[in-house]
């Protein structure tokens, strides 16, 4: 053959053979044939040829099985060596030939069954007694490899198979020394990658060997059936060594005889078409792993009892995935549910690799005890590989680095937590009125923020049913996804909801401060700029109006959202740490950042949007863990599925502008007319601030308060965008101006949206979602430019020369950037702390009304409050007070867009409008057979309430035949309805009950919840070093 051929493989084969040592330290054996299979990856070919032709001892003939489908033909040359005799020379050596083919095979199903194919198509001499076998990533670790495998042929003749220590590619740490037969597995007793040390050079009999590398005589592979392919190339000769065992035969393992074998296919850099895949890429072989140790275990077992072990197997299949889920793999831990399913697939081949083994067992398994390895054995094994795993995955740091680092964790948490309990006070001291109040039967409430009086079972039935209860008598839209939050703030407060409420509203100040602390800590490990960028977080939340206007929601955003983002920097490994700790990547922050965007986009699910394009952001500048990225926003994206599914059904309808509400009630100061903003309206807008008409109003002390935010944001941004030149941390930069400019986008969107149609006309969608996205991307910028600020640990003091260098200068001036801002925002904040009518309220329904519908839940009361011009407002009752779980944003749009025809609700507005107008039996009579029973007409002293129109709608309710006034007081007065009798008075509850029982409401609950089990598994924090701490 011309060895510079085309075929790249030709020239890998041309190269060794040009470049093969010239030695007179060589011979070979006529009986020794070597087949070396290779695939298109190529990269480890040229060191494994390399080395089998510097064998001391040299086959006669070395076969490349060529996989690939790449040579056409079989090919074929030759060598010569002159070899060494121990004689003194009488005569020049006759030189040897060694001859080289290069064989075609295709559609090979595994390593040996490659070997098989080629066997049959080679030009083999018939002297031939011994296969070496090779994979190519499976090279010879020194010159004598051959040489020990026949040195310990001729000492064990009696061997069927005699096998080579397995070591890694560099041939300095242990892979295997052959293997013993456990409880239907295999198992090497050799904690894979401790460094070899001759520590099991003892060995010799053994159950099983790896053929790669082994030493097979030609009639061991036909004496027992052959090797089989099902098993595939990981376990194929596990079974084969079986069979050999079981028929009596010897297995031997050879420690002199090293093989390094870089295990490309098990290590996942090589794909399952043989393509060579990037170390960077590798991918994970876990379901080929646990199949072939499946297959093994079941034909070990009489077929009889698999019915028996396959239920086992389903039971300890959903053990093991637990299991492996704390363990933070959870590939493996789906891999390890399909096994049970996979198995069944796998019924014929299992059944007649059974027959195979059944045919040739001679031996009984109590014959083959020194070969086994006992629970004691196995035991210190797996105490030795948490050791040696403990040792390779942790930082080992001595007593001065680890007191260092002890110190720095304890500063830096006590920094954090002293501007946590400031903000707590802050707000405390703000809202006191509130908090007060907060615990008894109350409810906050204020323009925007309806209260509440919902029982927990109420509020779980509004947060998971696809139904609006509080609309006439029900309406089939999604739920509000924050709901689910509240819910599960409500298990913490006792199912108490209203308490709830004041848990998020108190609790959110100090928590938003831990929140972007950490989202500071991914790029700077500056204390005081990551304390300074928690507090001006907290700061932005008080001057967005969130705590003056209670917007729950909001709050919710602040508090998960900068954590999250922060949580999936540390997933892809992409954060600062202290020296001597690096970062690394985190399936489990991968976990906790997706749990973490769950309560964030429930709370605006208009944060989607943004985060899909921030996502493939990352994915861009992060070429690793592309999954892992992929899969942090799939249980947000679960749980707004009604959502989601009812705005992409009726997205023709205009429905997919519910994705822009949220369950606040639209008001005019926050919401605006929907239109195309500006840069300055949105500013205008996020701070509720009226845009000045005159220079001279900046002189105001409003002025003044409202320049100071203005002026130190627009710095943020300046020093934000110097940071994109920064080289450090250049690809974090990067993603957090994504971040920015995805919020930006987000905002004015929002802004142009039509969310719902108010008294003071068509609300647009609420902007403050997307600014306070766009400000977690600049204020972390912002922070980066602070750098690591973290003197490196040194064991020795080193006496230097005092200085003052220019980053420290830029890190005090981002400093008082950062306190300044923090201040006006907080100024600003106090100022406007009473703004938009925050506050608690007792007062409802009266109690009899309130009993009423507490024995019920299709109970319902129509509240009416005359407001003045001949209008009237009505609401429909099922708790003491309008409750804030009946608000939806679902609904708001469908209105504003006409799809609500026909409904009950447009009923109740006709007959609230009749019985405002005068007295009229016919209403009363028609609320009576829609399942009501009272009416309650509000008369309190609030402006917007009108006394001429609260009078003469007592008077109309009051003069309708079928009504009964049982109390009545400052607030107003309740009616009871009389024409039908208590027991038969509640609404048509038919379709509701419909809507509970369907089985996509089940399908989606089950997936939420069996997937945020999942998850928590995965994020919950194993057992930590000290070393491990320092990375957060």
């Amino acid at each position: 053959m011309t060895l510079s051929g085309n075929s790249k493989i030709q020239q890998v084969i041309g190269e060794a053979l040009a470049s093969r040592p010239y030695s007179h330290d060589q011979r070979a054996v006529t009986n020794v044939t070597a087949v070396i299979t290779v695939e298109h990856d190529l990269r480890f070919l040229p060191r494994t040829l390399a080395s089998v032709l510097r064998q001391s001892v040299l086959p006669s003939t070395i076969v490349i099985a060529d996989c690939s489908g790449n040579t056409v033909q079989s090919v074929q040359t030759s060598f010569e060596i002159i070899p060494t005799v121990a004689e003194v020379y009488q005569e020049v050596p006759e030189p040897q030939r060694i001859s080289v083919q290069l064989v075609r095979v295709t559609q090979a199903k595994s390593f040996a069954d490659a070997v098989a194919k080629v066997l049959r198509t080679a030009q083999v001499d018939t002297s031939t007694k011994m296969l070496w076998l090779l994979h190519d990533d499976s090279r010879p670790a020194d010159d004598r490899c051959l040489e020990a495998l026949l040195d310990a042929w001729r000492n064990t003749p009696t061997a069927a198979l005699l096998g080579a220590k397995q070591l890694d590619w560099e041939g300095t740490h242990l892979h295997a020394v052959g293997a013993y037969a456990a409880s239907h597995r295999v198992t090497t007793l050799v904690v894979d990658g401790e460094p070899d040390q001759e520590q099991y050079d003892t060995r010799r009999d053994v159950f099983a060997v790896s053929l790669a590398g082994a030493l097979v005589p030609v009639n061991t592979v036909t004496a027992v059936g052959g090797v089989n392919p099902w098993f595939g190339t990981f376990d194929e000769s596990d079974d084969f060594c079986r069979r050999l065992c079981r028929n009596g035969k010897r297995v031997v393992v050879v420690p002199q005889a090293r093989i390094a074998h870089r295990r490309a296919r098990w290590d996942g850099v090589r794909s399952k078409g043989g393509e060579p895949i990037n170390q960077d890429d590798a991918t994970n072989t876990s379901m080929a792993q646990l199949s072939g140790e499946q297959k093994y275990r079941y034909t070990d077992i009489n077929a009889l009892w698999w019915p028996l072990a396959w239920i086992a197997g389903l039971i300890i299949a959903a053990a093991s995935a637990i299991r492996l889920l704390f363990r933070k793999n959870p590939y493996r831990a789906w891999c390890t549910l399909c096994m049970p399913w996979i198995a069944l697939c796998g019924i014929p081949g299992a059944l007649s690799a059974r027959h195979r083994l059944k045919k040739v067992s001679t031996v009984p398994r109590r014959a083959l005890a020194p070969l086994t390895a006992d629970r004691q054995q196995i035991r210190q094994w797996h105490a030795r590989i948490d050791a040696f795993n403990d040792q390779c995955n942790n930082v080992v740091l001595d007593p001065l680095a680890t007191a260092h680092l002890r110190a720095r964790l304890i500063r830096r948490w006590a920094l954090a937590a002293t501007a946590a309990l400031l903000a707590l006070i802050c707000t405390v001291i703000m809202y006191w009125g509130i908090l007060r109040y907060a615990f008894a039967d109350t409810s906050m409430y204020s323009n925007q923020l309806l209260p509440t009086d919902a029982t927990f079972r109420q509020l779980v039935e509004s947060a998971t049913t696809p139904w609006v209860f509080g609309i006439g008598t029900g309406i089939p839209v999604p739920p509000t996804p924050w709901l689910l939050v509240l819910m599960v703030c409500s298990v913490c407060t006792g199912g108490h909801v209203s308490v709830a409420m004041a848990l998020i509203f108190f609790l959110s100040a100090p928590l938003c401060v831990l929140s972007f602390w950490a989202l500071a800590g991914v790029v700077t490990r500056s204390d005081t700029v990551r304390v300074l960028c928690g507090l001006l977080w907290y700061g932005c939340a008080l001057a967005f109006g969130l705590y003056a206007e209670a917007n729950l929601p909001m709050l919710t955003v602040m508090v998960f959202l900068p954590g999250a983002l922060a949580l999936s920097f540390k997933a892809v490994g992409l954060y600062r740490t202290e020296a001597p700790v690096n970062p690394r990547s985190s399936i489990q922050a991968a976990a906790a950042s997706a749990l973490m965007f769950i309560p964030a986009v429930a709370a605006e699910p208009q944060l989607l949007l943004a985060l899909i394009v921030i996502f493939v952001a990352f994915l861009v500048f992060v070429r690793r863990h592309r999954l892992m990225l992929l899969l942090i926003p799939f249980p947000a994206a679960v749980a707004l599925a009604p959502t989601l599914v009812n705005a992409v059904r009726y997205g023709a309808d205009g429905m997919w502008r519910q994705l822009f509400g949220d369950i606040m009630v639209p008001a005019a100061t926050v919401n605006g007319t929907p239109k195309i903003l500006n840069l300055n309206a949105l500013i205008w807008r996020t701070f509720g601030i009226d845009a000045p008409q005159t220079w001279s109003a900046w002189a105001t002390p409003d002025g003044i308060r409202d320049a100071c935010i203005i002026i130190t944001m627009i710095l943020i941004v300046i020093v934000a965008i110097v940071a994109l030149f920064r080289p450090s941390m250049f690809r974090a930069c990067r993603i957090l101006w994504t971040v920015a400019i995805c919020g930006f986008a987000l905002a004015i969107v929002s802004a142009a949206v039509v969310v719902a149609v108010m008294p003071y006309g068509v609300a647009g969608g609420s902007v403050l979602p997307g600014v306070a996205l766009a400000a977690c991307g600049l204020l972390g910028s912002a922070a980066l430019m602070a750098g690591s600020a973290v003197k490196p640990f040194n064991r020795l003091t080193e006496e230097t020369a005092s200085s003052f260098p220019a980053g420290r200068i830029g890190r005090a001036a981002i400093a008082v950037l950062l306190a300044v801002a923090t201040a006006s925002c907080c100024w600003y904040g106090w100022s406007i702390a009473a703004r938009d009518g925050v506050g608690i309220t007792g007062s409802g329904l009266p109690m009899v009304a309130r009993d009423y519908l507490d024995q019920q839940g299709d109970r319902r009361i129509l509240a009416l409050r005359g407001s003045g011009n001949g209008t009237i407002e009505y609401s429909v009752m099922r708790t003491g007070r309008g409750d804030l779980i009946d608000s939806s944003p679902a609904y708001r749009v469908s209105a504003a867009y006409g799809l609500q025809h026909d409904t009950d609700d447009e009923q109740l507005a006709r007959l609230s409008a009749h019985l405002l107008a005068n007295s009229d039996d016919d209403a009363i009579a028609t609320l009576s057979d829609l399942g009501f029973g009272g009416i309650y007409v509000v008369t309190g002293a609030s402006g917007d309430i009108s006394a001429r129109a609260s009078e003469q709608l007592l008077a109309n309710v009051t003069a309708s035949q079928g009504t009964q006034s049982v109390v009545s007081s400052t607030d107003g007065t309740y009616f009871r309805l009389t024409l039908n009798a208590t027991p038969s008075q509640h609404i048509d509850a038919s379709a509701q009950h419909l809507v509970q029982h369907s089985p996509w409401r089940s399908a989606w609950l089950w997936c939420l919840g069996i997937i945020v089990v999942l998850y928590c598994l995965v994020a919950i924090p194993r057992r930590h070093t000290a070393a491990k701490e320092e990375q957060e």
